[in-house]
């Protein structure tokens, strides 16, 4: 018996209503789902914690039987793909990067623009993807003032896209 495919929006997350979502997909609080966006659940479900960011041509998918458990305060920016398998917190994919199938990724971790990673492969805390041969390198800094970056550009994005956009109501 097939079930119906079922969106579950947090009353404190603002999903736009321009973009595609399919399958069973659950929006944490403080997420924002900017237009033009595609999550696909085309497989297990996709559960979205607080304050991740979609940008406009993200795409997100599972395909795989389980679900796809997105950590918290993540940004997925524009024209990136994420097709990996699990994904911790604070992570950034840079425009265009791709996150391929079967991929963990652990926290403060990013792919940098037009960067991919391997398939099934896992990457420890901290590691960043990084220039045309997608070398890999351990960040060593301070993130305290991305997280201060990241919380403004959640309250600004929670105030601005819904003058511009339709919302879908939360459920």
């Amino acid at each position: 018996m097939m079930t119906r495919p079922r969106l579950t929006i947090s009353n404190k997350a603002l999903v736009c209503q321009d973009n595609d979502l399919r399958g069973n997909i659950t929006v944490g609080a403080r997420t924002v789902l900017h237009p033009q966006c595609k999550v696909w659940a085309t497989g297990g479900s996709i559960i979205f914690g607080s304050g991740n960011i979609v940008e406009e041509n993200a795409v997100i998918i599972n395909r795989g039987p389980d679900a796809l458990i997105i950590g918290d305060n993540n940004v997925f920016e524009v024209g990136s793909v994420m097709e990996g398998a699990k994904i911790g917190n604070r992570n950034t994919l840079e425009v265009r990067s791709h996150v391929k199938s079967g991929t963990w990724l652990g926290d403060d971790c990013v792919i940098g623009a037009v960067c991919s990673t391997n398939e099934g492969e896992v990457l420890e805390d901290r590691t960043v993807i990084y220039g045309t041969n997608n070398e890999r390198r351990t960040y060593a800094g301070n993130r305290a003032s991305n997280i201060t970056i990241h919380t403004r550009h959640l309250e600004y994005l929670m105030q601005t896209l819904p003058k511009f956009n339709h919302a879908r109501s939360s459920s």
